[in-house]
């Protein structure tokens, strides 16, 4: 029993820790200060761990895409931060890509592991590499992405008993909405 409470404890800890990461990386990305890449790569790095051991396996991709996209993006960075456009066609084929990579995943996770929610685990991770592919190359549309996937989300962790990260998902939420809209909510 007590070694359960201390699992409970130091799961909370380090689930608190990817947090405060994944919310700083993405706040100082608002603020356009490179800082930001920094923690890009530590709180996926941790969260990752953590999506291993709630057998949330696609998730475990995700955030080591995560990882990689932080690297490219501190590289790349010395481009500057200017935002791009993508046309209205080329999301058309990432959104229907998506779908079928979402689908494929989701069939495969079902037959192949015991992930518990493999058709939602599928979903954000394949449309969270399209947005954040979009975020690192500074498409302004990265955000109506991250607002779909933040809100589902928000139901993956909850459902899996991780609240933190379900909190930095509603928190990651109103972010999109701030970086899409230019609202300044989180201006430093």
């Amino acid at each position: 029993m007590q070694n359960d409470a201390r699992h409970a404890a130091l799961f909370f800890i380090t689930e608190l820790v990817a947090v405060v990461c994944n919310l700083l990386y993405t706040w100082y990305y608002l603020n356009a200060n490179p800082v930001c890449y920094t923690f890009g790569i530590a709180g996926p790095l941790i969260f990752g761990v953590l999506c291993y051991s709630r057998k949330i396996y696609a998730e475990i991709l995700l955030q080591a895409v995560y990882v990689a996209m932080a690297a490219y993006g501190w590289l790349s960075l010395g481009q500057g931060w200017q935002e791009q456009r993508w046309t209205g066609a080329t999301h058309l084929i990432l959104i229907a890509a998506g779908t079928l990579a979402v689908i494929g995943a989701g069939k495969w996770l079902s037959a192949k592991t015991d992930a518990r929610l493999p058709y939602l685990d599928s979903t954000t991770t394949v449309f969270g590499i399209i947005g954040t592919w979009a975020m690192v190359n500074y498409i302004h549309a990265n955000w109506l992405y991250f607002i779909g996937i933040n809100a589902l989300s928000v139901v993956l962790y909850t459902r899996r008993k991780m609240y933190l990260g379900g909190l930095m998902y509603v928190l990651y939420f109103m972010m999109a909405i701030d970086g899409y809209f230019r609202l300044q909510w989180f201006s430093l």
